[in-house]
């Protein structure tokens, strides 16, 4: 797979902040981006992987905060 280089242009607090949490998660941040994409496409494709599922399992949580477990799992 061949790499490609990004150029963002954010905030120093927001940067600051995303260096803070994706180090205390144990990634870098071209990691946590990657992540962050791959949930941004798969929460903007027709639905999200929990709410696909909402009828083949039965859970006490809602659906945010299934959303919510799934992303952090995702990490």
């Amino acid at each position: 797979m061949v790499s490609r280089g990004v150029y963002v242009k954010v905030s120093e607090e927001l940067l600051r902040e995303f260096t803070r949490t994706a180090k205390s998660l144990g990634l870098t941040r071209s990691e946590a981006l990657r992540k962050a994409m791959e949930l941004f496409i798969a929460s903007s494709s027709g639905g999200t992987v929990t709410s696909r599922m909402r009828g083949l399992v039965k859970s006490k949580l809602s659906l945010r905060e299934l959303e919510e477990a799934y992303m952090v799992s995702k990490l």
